[in-house]
């Protein structure tokens, strides 16, 4: 199935040029990227510093992509064979949803997606999408579907749903989510070093089990990111 997913383009082309020699061309073509990705001129310094090393390589630069590209589309650049594996767990119900990219996509891909978020992107109050060059929320962010404004509390209302969450904060949101939601299968997508809190991946291990683990290859080159499916009796 061919989707709309602008993301997966543009990591895509990233990523091919990691075999690629680094002579003049390959530089251009990252010096276009970054253009188009809306670095600053502080970040395209950086990136030409690190281009004139003789052991540059492309996996150097790739941070800078993702701490820009995360704010307009998502944490997480799932290939397609992801969200399919995502959408076959169709009806989701999506805590945490940001600007609802990933939701857009599973929703191209046909599934029931419902996706909540404490803090609409619209509203300027979000401190992980469309923020300013300090980290500030500002009310720039358009959201890619229809994100509904809720926390944790809404989930009792989707038992027969499958919950979703993309990179949730190191804070205990997610714990409250597993907490609060009724329903017995969970999908979890994130960098466990960077999302959620001890407590609930002790929560997961004492009170779920893990059905199913994959590494998405997501930003690979920063991180290491996994897509995993657990339930509970």
């Amino acid at each position: 199935m061919t989707i709309e997913h602008p993301y997966w383009d543009f990591y895509a082309s990233l990523k091919n040029l990691r075999g690629a020699k680094a002579h003049n061309q390959t530089k251009d073509l990252i010096r276009k990227l970054a253009k188009d990705a809306g670095l600053s001129e502080r970040d395209r310094m950086m990136i030409e510093i690190k281009m004139a090393l003789p052991w540059f390589k492309v996996q150097m630069v790739e941070e800078a992509f993702f701490l820009k590209l995360r704010e307009k589309y998502s944490y997480s650049v799932l290939s397609p064979e992801m969200l399919a594996t995502v959408c076959g767990y169709s009806p989701l119900v999506e805590i945490g949803a940001g600007n609802g990219y990933n939701d857009w996509l599973l929703q191209q891909m046909g599934a029931e997606v419902i996706a909540f978020d404490a803090f609409p992107v619209e509203e300027g109050q979000n401190w992980f999408f469309a923020t300013n060059q300090f980290g500030m929320p500002t009310t720039r962010g358009k959201s890619w579907t229809q994100i509904l404004k809720g926390d944790s509390a809404v989930l009792k209302d989707y038992p027969e749903h499958t919950l979703l969450m993309v990179w949730p904060p190191k804070n205990p949101m997610a714990l409250t989510s597993i907490s609060d939601y009724p329903g017995k299968k969970l999908v979890f997508i994130g960098h466990k070093k960077c999302c959620a809190s001890s407590a609930f991946y002790k929560a997961l291990e004492k009170d779920w089990k893990l059905e199913h683990s994959v590494e998405t290859g997501s930003w690979d080159a920063t991180h290491k990111e996994v897509l995993e499916v657990y339930s509970r009796p």
